[in-house]
């Protein structure tokens, strides 16, 4: 995705583009959302790590609501509302 792309989905977050966070966000606010596999294959970071940026950085510090769902297949799915 360009630069121009990641500024349109970060609008109004206070996210640097092509950082790992950014790329966390991105998959999160797709209509979807994205599974703890995607997220980690998307940043790089283990479970832990995913899910504490969730928990500490997107929930807390951002104030973005996160919520966990499943999907069709029984597959844990998180997604900004």
């Amino acid at each position: 995705m360009d630069a121009t792309g990641d500024l349109q989905l970060l609008e109004g977050i206070p996210v640097r583009p092509g950082t790992k966070l950014a790329a966390l966000v991105m998959s999160l606010r797709r209509p979807q959302g994205a599974t703890s596999l995607q997220l980690m294959l998307a940043t790089g970071w283990q479970p832990h790590t995913v899910r504490g940026a969730i928990s500490g950085m997107l929930r807390k510090k951002l104030g973005l609501n996160v919520v966990l769902a499943q999907n069709e297949s029984g597959e844990r799915m998180y997604r900004v509302v």
